[in-house]
């Protein structure tokens, strides 16, 4: 039977009255099963309240790598088509690399944004659901000591509706600041881990041999000169792996390095930012 189709009890069949020690003991059952509940559903208030602050606060910066990694790949684009214009071709092929590199890294961010939001509001819907379980737990007691409270007499009764008051009171207890401190401790986690640094994911050489995978980034790329009115090229594919590591111009990231080798250099990710694009091919 769900929580949510429970009936309070109605007596013993046939009309037979129930009696004081059994009224007692259902009354008891019932304070014992609503603290229980109410302790496991605050604890899902604050689960919930902390992931949210957890996934809010990486979809901040998820955010401002897509739009990082945007702005880089349009101005290694126009870069590209400059140097075509001006008939040189390895130049042009090198800016064509370092764009396709920063198109995987707007790939990957947006594919995390649309994640974290639909994390986000999973977690709200969770939350609305345990405020409502919580509601449900009080009125279950109180169904319970309406339909058993007047079989006891005398102390027993008294004694019975002070604890099932206190109990009551316990489990109606808004969570506004139990889900204020589970953000604010959530917040000073997140914090404390990006002054860390966090731990840097280790490459392995088996990571290293794998090929870059373009999948998607021709779209991105395709998507992108159409707002800068840059012509597609006639032939485009995924850059010879070898190439990246030829000198070329400098990379609107990163001072004097090559444009696809400053962004290839990236690590697939790390703990702190949740960066995961790939990396180029193995250099032996």
């Amino acid at each position: 039977m769900s929580e949510n189709s429970w009936n309070p009890p109605t007596g013993p069949p046939n009309g037979v009255p129930v009696r004081s020690a059994d009224a007692r003991r259902e009354i008891d059952a019932a304070l014992d099963a609503a603290r229980a509940r109410d302790r496991t559903l605050r604890a899902d208030v604050v689960a919930i309240a902390t992931a949210r602050v957890h996934a809010s606060d990486r979809l901040a910066v998820a955010t401002e790598e897509a739009a990082e990694a945007r702005s880089l790949a349009k101005r290694a684009l126009t870069r590209s088509n400059e140097s075509a214009r001006a008939g040189q071709r390895a130049d042009a092929a090198k800016w064509t690399a370092a764009a396709q590199v920063f198109a995987m890294r707007l790939r990957d961010a947006r594919e995390q944004v649309k994640a974290l939001e639909m994390r986000l509001a999973t977690a709200a819907d969770q939350a609305r659901r345990t405020e409502i379980a919580l509601d449900e737990n009080v009125g279950r007691l109180e169904a319970v000591v309406v339909s058993r409270l007047p079989m006891l007499s005398g102390r027993k009764a008294s004694r019975a509706e002070r604890a099932v008051d206190e109990v009551v009171a316990a489990i109606s207890v808004p969570t506004g600041d139990l889900v204020a401190g589970a953000a604010e401790a959530a917040r000073a986690a997140d914090q404390q881990a990006a002054a860390d640094g966090g731990a840097a994911a280790p490459v392995s050489d088996d990571d290293l041999e794998h090929e870059v995978d373009f999948e998607g980034a021709d779209a991105i790329l395709d998507e992108l000169r159409s707002e800068l009115g840059l012509p597609v090229p006639a032939a485009s594919g995924p850059p010879d792996p070898a190439a990246l590591d030829q000198p070329g111009p400098s990379s609107p990231e990163a001072g004097t390095r090559g444009p696809a080798s400053a962004a290839a250099s990236k690590s697939r990710g790390s703990a702190t930012s949740g960066r995961s694009w790939p990396v180029p091919a193995a250099r032996r």
